[in-house]
């Protein structure tokens, strides 16, 4: 649950170029930190710590979504300074949020591929992707899997801004078997 929040995941900024974001580089390793430490508490503990941060997390994108629409063009603000350059990043403001969901599921369609389906996206709002499994993906037994361990984690890695994701019905398909059998591989869990 903590790479969802992980602070290194986007290269805010070159920090020599502005002495004023000296403290910014030791603040996010410091960040990463604490989460690995919250990862160690009790489960009903580090459950109330994630819905709190994913609560501050949803009202800090509303609103820097909304002041980005109030200001209309953000790129001068990003060239006029790097730790807003570094926040607008974080949360994906001034991106074409559709074509940088399907770009970060790139790395995921050629499996799908292999197994003749195909993962569209259909919307992003808010950070939320709605997504649709088709081809032979569309009905496949292995879909869930395929959509935890495949498609939201490849969003989660490559979409800045990513909240969730909302699979859309796959049209009344049939259920069956993967077209091939499908190995899984048991990874450790992050720290």
């Amino acid at each position: 649950m903590a790479e969802r929040y992980a602070t290194s995941d986007v290269d805010p900024i070159d920090e020599s170029t502005d002495a004023s974001l000296a403290e910014l580089g030791p603040l996010l390793d410091r960040l990463e930190e604490i989460l690995g430490e919250v990862e160690d508490l009790d489960e009903s503990v580090r459950d109330t710590v994630f819905e709190l941060l994913d609560g501050v997390d949803a009202l800090h994108r509303l609103a820097i979504t909304r002041l980005s629409e109030v200001v209309g063009d953000v790129e001068p603000l990003r060239r006029a300074d790097p730790a807003v350059a570094w926040l607008l990043e974080a949360y994906g403001v001034g991106v074409d949020d559709s074509a940088a969901a399907s770009a970060a599921l790139d790395q995921i369609r050629p499996y799908l591929h292999e197994h003749g389906g195909e993962v569209e996206v259909l919307s992003v709002e808010h950070g939320v992707v709605r997504v649709q499994l088709t081809g032979a993906c569309s009905g496949c037994t292995a879909a869930a899997v395929t959509l935890r361990d495949g498609v939201e984690e490849a969003l989660r890695e490559g979409l800045p801004g990513f909240v969730a994701m909302d699979v859309a019905p796959d049209g009344g398909a049939p259920a069956h078997p993967p077209p091939t059998q499908v190995l899984l591989q048991i990874t450790p869990r992050p720290v």
